[in-house]
């Protein structure tokens, strides 16, 4: 089963070098050719393979972007109560930094055209390199390892790995390390659980934004934007305020992201949209 997964990677990386060039550099264009590779990668194993992978989970395709979901687990709604629910957790680990005094704002220049601007600007340049990391590590590789190990040994290995791929971002430290981890754990629950990667990929932008654009800290030690009106700082140990990592760098963010997971693997709304998630009506795309 691990070699599927090493030609995945394999036919990735090359599509990657490939087309790469023919990208820009600026986000989020630079992002473009890892989601094609992704897709096209897992398109080609599910044609070798001869069907979707980790039926036992009931996968609609595993490459993760199934088009006729029913319901709320669909495109738009899946995408929009995903972005909603990263959001939420998101700020509710700057909410925790914030009450234990390790997060603090000043107020800064702009106005409220500004703010409006520069957030959907933000969002849009999120967007895409939040799609492709979610194909990469929870569209075809996940759904194939669900379905020979069981959900947990296939969330966990991939969480292991997104944990991994952030080793080179500036100011990592141990807590971010295991702080993305913990977001590939809520990130994979969420992706089982709702059948596809549309929640997923709402999910991991709305972190990515509310972090970026609503708390105007850096993300996983990059800083992304500079929002108007407001501008942090943080005071105390870095393992409290996330330091220059940004919130991902602090324990409490592990306790925020563990929360999240928890509620995403048993809560019975996910539970209910897993089971009608199918159109009988027919056929379902990627």
């Amino acid at each position: 089963m691990l070699w599927r997964v090493l030609l995945f990677v394999a036919l990735w990386l090359a599509l990657v070098i490939v087309t790469g060039p023919l990208a820009s550099p600026r986000l989020p264009w630079s992002s473009v050719p890892m989601l094609l590779a992704a897709l096209v990668a897992g398109w080609l194993l599910l044609r070798m393979d001869g069907g979707p992978p980790g039926e036992a989970w009931g996968a609609p395709a595993a490459l993760g972007f199934p088009l006729r979901l029913r319901g709320r687990a669909g495109p738009l709604p899946g995408l929009g109560a995903g972005l909603a629910l990263g959001v939420a957790v998101a700020l509710l680990a700057v909410v925790l930094i914030a009450l234990v005094g390790a997060l603090r704002w000043a107020p800064d220049r702009g106005d409220l055209s500004d703010w409006m601007r520069i957030g959907a600007m933000t969002l849009w340049l999120l967007a895409i390199p939040a799609a492709a990391e979610e194909a990469l590590l929870r569209g075809y590789p996940l759904w194939l390892l669900a379905g020979a190990w069981g959900p947990w040994p296939a969330i966990l290995l991939t969480s292991a790995v997104f944990s991994l791929l952030h080793l080179a971002n500036p100011e990592v430290g141990w807590v971010g390390l295991v702080n993305i981890a913990a977001a590939g754990v809520f990130l994979g629950a969420l992706c089982l659980r709702t059948g596809g990667l549309w929640w997923s990929t709402g999910a991991h932008l709305g972190w990515n934004w509310a972090h970026a654009f609503l708390a105007d800290v850096p993300v996983s030690g990059l800083e992304l934007v500079d929002a108007p009106l407001l501008e942090p700082y943080s005071t105390g140990p870095a393992w409290l305020s996330g330091g220059a990592f940004g919130p991902e760098g602090s324990v409490l963010a592990t306790a925020a992201m563990l929360a999240a997971a928890a509620w995403t693997w048993r809560t019975p709304r996910l539970a209910s949209e897993a089971q009608g998630r199918r159109d009988p009506g027919g056929t379902e795309g990627e």
